[in-house]
């Protein structure tokens, strides 16, 4: 009799532990699944390249001004291997890039954000980026061997955009175009993107 109510007692635990343990896994696939749910918009990207087709999207993120005040965009173009961050006045049919090789709107990307408030300009020097570790910099391109970031600088009477190399060992300065000549900038500013920000109300 005391073998029998062991046995039975046994089989008894075995069985009610393993119907909690199925409850148990149950409720966590819920609660995995209602979290997945409720916060699931927290997974999209703050921003995107849109293709750009001569007109500003409503979204696109101004990153400076023209001498006549009209917003700056930066945009993307693809030369050989290298894609490049360039500049995109308002509106503007092509863009020239680095190379002054001119691109129609069609094949261009421009850089639209969801919240622009988590997107910030650092006054920086060229020596100093390399050190930036907490701070999360912005890449705008690809080169081979570096990493390319945003950064803008005042310029021949514009808040203008350009690009920021760096390599695994240091940065260098920031460059710039004006009618296809080259401007290097030693102080500038460069953009951050903080994903963790506080939205705006």
């Amino acid at each position: 009799g005391q073998q029998f109510y062991k046995d039975t007692n046994f089989r008894y635990t075995h069985t009610y532990s393993t119907k909690r343990f199925k409850e148990m896994n149950l409720h966590i696939v819920f609660l995995i699944y209602y979290i997945t749910y409720v916060y699931s918009e927290n997974f999209i990207e703050d921003y995107c390249w849109r293709d750009y087709n001569g007109i500003i999207p409503t979204d696109a993120y101004p990153c400076g001004t023209d001498r006549k005040g009209m917003p700056i965009y930066v945009g993307q173009v693809l030369y050989e291997n290298t894609l490049i961050p360039e500049t995109i006045h308002h509106n503007a049919l092509n863009i020239h890039d680095q190379f002054y090789k001119a691109y129609t709107a069609n094949k261009v990307k421009i850089l639209c954000v969801r919240h622009p408030e988590r997107f910030e300009w650092i006054p920086v020097k060229y020596y100093e980026v390399f050190h930036m570790k907490n701070k999360h910099l912005f890449r705008g391109g690809f080169q081979t061997n570096y990493d390319t970031y945003i950064g803008r600088a005042k310029s021949h009477g514009e808040l203008t955009i350009g690009k920021v190399l760096c390599s695994p060992t240091n940065c260098i300065r920031l460059t710039t175009i004006e009618n296809g000549t080259w401007h290097d900038h030693d102080e500038f500013e460069i953009l951050t993107h903080n994903p963790n920000a506080e939205l705006y109300q």
